[in-house]
């Protein structure tokens, strides 16, 4: 006798929008009280490559190797955190040095690494990370623009050196940190 399989689990994440998942987030996708019963499955999807396991607690539809590195970088950092800093100037001329690290804000101060990507979390006061002025909201992750970027950068240390000077003063810096609340 053909016994058939349970796949609305794997239907309710595929539908989903985005691809990575914290434990507590499959428990309400898939409406499991049971500790047990979501730890069994977390095991089993891991096992047969349904899901695979970026840190405890947090997992993901897709291989290490094919997700963006921005969206594993804001899910490892939180939810209020967004690529900033070196990233972003660097992505957008404003400063010529090779960045081997994803910078972001987040709650909390950390390094890490996920597959072949190297991460730096740097902490921002609450008040200022809640503040999403020039944020842009992509659909997996959060990304600062290049004004916010250069204010944030500023907000760190006052005498940071930009190679790109003209694309400096092309943008709205002090209308930002004002927004934001940062000191000048």
């Amino acid at each position: 006798m053909c016994r058939s399989r349970n796949t609305y689990k794997q239907k309710i994440l595929l539908e989903q929008d985005k691809r990575i998942f914290s434990s507590s987030d499959l428990a309400v996708l898939w409406e499991i009280e049971n500790k047990n019963t979501l730890w069994t499955t977390l095991k089993r999807y891991t096992q047969h490559q349904v899901l695979y396991r970026l840190q405890k607690g947090l997992y993901s539809t897709l291989p290490i190797a094919k997700l963006n590195p921005y969206e594993v970088g804001c899910a490892m950092s939180g939810p209020s955190a967004y690529i900033s800093a070196e990233t972003v100037l660097q992505n957008e001329g404003i400063i010529m040095q090779n960045i081997s690290k994803v910078t972001l804000f987040g709650a909390k101060q950390k390094e890490f690494s996920i597959g072949k990507t190297n991460y730096l979390c740097r902490y921002l006061n609450p008040n200022y990370l809640l503040n999403r002025t020039d944020i842009i909201e992509k659909k997996t992750y959060t990304i600062a623009t290049p004004a916010r970027a250069v204010a944030d950068i500023l907000h760190l240390n006052p005498n940071y050196y930009f190679d790109n000077q003209l694309a400096i003063k092309k943008l709205n810096i002090i209308q930002i940190q004002q927004k934001v609340g940062y000191k000048q």
